[in-house]
């Protein structure tokens, strides 16, 4: 009887096995059991801090929310609201009952922080997952774009090194690399939203959410954080490469008469797992800075979001924001770190 398999499916499942079977001399169950444990650490430590802060802030946010319904809506009773409110935030318990409400709710498959006082009756986690696909849409598209163009604008400067294209754009770049962005980004709606009226100066689409519009809202913010972020990837790549075109190696390459193309290929390969480690690195700078420029733009991203939960004391959206950004950040370091053994074959995590 022959065997109803699919000799197809057989050598996906024989690739998939190698693979699995490469892995595992890359890695060490040792540090893999390290690297996640320290994350973890590092992550019950955020979420302590993400509840002890605002109960140590100043004011009752009960009270405030409460002024503001009274603004809302005069003639509401204050003191009824004042108990249903506690009780639906869990703050007529004690404070270590709070803390154990607190790690249940958020730890359960729809984490509950609570509903928002600015976008009531909608729950906070609700409001930071609508705003999460805008933050990684600009995330995503602009690291793309200034990371690959960093590499090679990197690699085309250390071939240049003391001329003087290679003396002006680094100058300029230190100048971009601290400048903040949402200055950059107010002069960039000043000229091109209110003076040349070339692209929107806020928002995220027009009237209606389709693709050409979500373009063309994004350009403006797109390119301050690319402008910002550029000068590091491409610096970091500068320096690696001169490393890399005086190492010995390099020489004997030159020596064999290889085509420049050829060199350039071995330089960029080389420079690569930098370029890597330096993008892994600069998340959580990165994503502080997009708030900034989502703010800017009134973005509707996690930026703008956080401002205005914070402006209106919305702790419970603060809570979800922070939350949702602590995890962003570490499981991005923790798969930039699992790549790298990936990327590079000279590095191994395995014992």
């Amino acid at each position: 009887m022959q065997s109803s398999q699919n000799p197809l499916s057989e050598g996906w499942a024989d690739r998939v096995k190698g693979v699995l079977r490469a892995l595992r001399t890359r890695y060490s169950s040792r540090y893999l059991v390290r690297r996640i444990g320290s994350m973890i650490i590092v992550f019950i430590f955020v979420l302590i801090l993400n509840f002890v802060l605002p109960h140590l802030m100043p004011g009752n946010f009960v009270l405030i929310y409460i002024e503001q319904l009274k603004r809302t809506h005069p003639g509401i009773p204050g003191n009824k609201l004042a108990g249903r409110i506690e009780a639906v935030y869990g703050l007529n318990i004690p404070i270590w009952d709070q803390f154990m409400l607190y790690l249940k709710n958020i730890f359960s498959l729809n984490p509950n922080f609570g509903p928002s006082f600015e976008y009531y009756p909608l729950s906070a986690w609700y409001v930071v997952l609508y705003a999460l696909p805008w933050t990684l849409l600009l995330l995503g598209v602009s690291q793309a774009i200034s990371w690959v163009a960093g590499i090679f604008l990197g690699i085309w400067l250390s071939f240049r090194k003391g001329k003087p294209v290679d003396k002006a754009i680094q100058p300029g770049f230190y100048f971009l690399n601290s400048t903040p962005g949402f200055w950059i980004g107010l002069v960039f709606i000043f000229l091109f939203a209110v003076e040349f009226h070339l692209f929107p100066p806020a928002g995220a689409y027009g009237l209606h959410e389709t693709v050409t519009s979500i373009l063309y809202h994004m350009v403006l913010p797109l390119t301050v954080i690319v402008l910002i972020s550029l000068p590091s990837h491409t610096l970091v790549i500068r320096s690696v490469a001169l490393e890399v075109l005086g190492s010995d190696y390099i020489q004997a390459m030159k020596a064999q008469g290889l085509s420049r193309r050829v060199i350039t290929s071995r330089v960029m390969r080389n420079s690569f797992l930098p370029s890597l480690t330096n993008l892994a690195l600069s998340i959580g700078y990165l994503i502080g800075g997009i708030f900034t420029i989502e703010y800017t733009f009134s973005y509707p991203g996690m930026g703008t979001i956080i401002a205005n939960a914070i402006l209106n004391d919305d702790y419970p959206v603060i809570e979800a924001a922070l939350y949702l950004t602590t995890l962003v950040v570490l499981l991005a370091n923790l798969a930039a770190d699992l790549l790298y053994p990936i990327v590079d074959p000279r590095v191994s995590y395995a014992d």
